[in-house]
């Protein structure tokens, strides 16, 4: 795509849908920010790890008042659901046998790519996936450091603009405020410095607005019941049969950073790779059988030479006369 964003996705998708009317099944890969505790905590989604819509909500379509924003949420306005068979194939994936594979098969491929030995692909490692509390700011985190960071105390408060482009190293981001997470610890425990990316399945909302914000992230994941954010999804869902495959390269907060982007689309890529191993398209009548007419197998149609003789019957008023043709 040329941009970023859902009206450059929708125009895309506009020019494949014109080139390719009967595409089954399109896949949407890419990086995406993720909501670190899904299904009431029970789940924690860490970076690297992959998202597969099952719908996309557009987070960003409705009425901005001076106190809040207040999502169009009418039958008309929201996004389709997915066709039967791709709800089919998605339901598929989500038994646990077959989601287990997927998983090793994605594992498999992504290994390959980390095999090449470059260095840009490369697991960033655990003790650089940091989760900071939702109300801990990425800001001057000294006060002689910046007058304005100082004085942003609340969420509404402004930080400085060079704050905002800075790492948390280099703003010295407090590491007591890092949120514990049983994978990573586990990872850590063990003496592992990779950690095996999951597949997680659930809605993602879609929208304009790059989400830098832990707060909104939290609101919006809660209202929604949406487990990731990305910024195309809703310009293609309607166009074209669509599966979204968004690998996590960050929170969604103030915190993100670039560092697990192109480790994130690889793993996205590998998912990719495995999910069209899987995917078995339903055999569809030809348009010769929709009109009622026989569509023979192109094996058995062949070119002839030669005199044939073909006779057939022709109604003249009520009686039938046959009639011989030569070719």
């Amino acid at each position: 795509m040329p941009h970023i964003g859902k009206v450059s996705a929708a125009n895309v998708a506009a020019n494949l849908r014109s080139s390719f009317p009967q595409i089954r099944l399109s896949l949407l890969v890419g990086i995406c920010g993720g909501v670190p505790f899904i299904d009431d905590g029970e789940h924690e989604i860490t970076l690297g790890d992959i998202v597969i819509s099952t719908h996309i909500t557009q987070t960003d379509f409705g009425r901005q008042y001076s106190d809040s924003f207040i999502r169009k949420n009418t039958p008309q306005d929201n996004l389709g659901r997915p066709n039967t068979e791709i709800k089919a194939f998605l339901s598929n994936l989500q038994v646990k046998s077959v989601q287990t594979k997927l998983e090793a098969q994605t594992q498999t491929h992504l290994l390959t790519v980390l095999g090449t030995n470059d260095f840009r692909l490369a697991y960033p490692g655990v003790y650089e996936d940091r989760l900071y509390k939702s109300t801990y700011r990425h800001k001057h985190q000294h006060t002689q450091d910046c007058a304005v960071c100082a004085k942003s105390i609340y969420p509404e408060d402004s930080v400085c603009k060079t704050a905002l482009s800075l790492s948390c190293a280099e703003l010295g981001c407090d590491a007591s405020q890092l949120i514990s997470r049983c994978r990573i610890k586990n990872a850590i425990n063990n003496g592992n410095d990779f950690l095996s990316p999951l597949i997680h399945f659930g809605a993602v909302a879609s929208g304009d607005q790059v989400i830098k914000s832990a707060q909104h992230r939290d609101r919006i994941a809660e209202q929604e019941n949406v487990i990731a954010f990305e910024m195309e999804g809703a310009g293609f869902w309607d166009s074209i049969p669509t599966i979204v495959v968004k690998g996590v390269c960050d929170y969604a907060d103030s915190h993100k950073n670039k560092g697990w982007q192109l480790y994130a689309a690889a793993t996205a890529a590998a998912c990719t790779k495995s999910l069209l191993q899987i995917w078995r398209p339903v055999e569809k009548p030809s348009q010769d059988q929709h009109q009622g007419k026989a569509s023979f197998p192109r094996s058995i149609q062949q070119s002839f030479g030669g005199n044939f003789n073909a006779r057939k019957n022709i109604y003249n008023g009520n009686t039938y006369t046959a009639q011989t043709m030569n070719f």
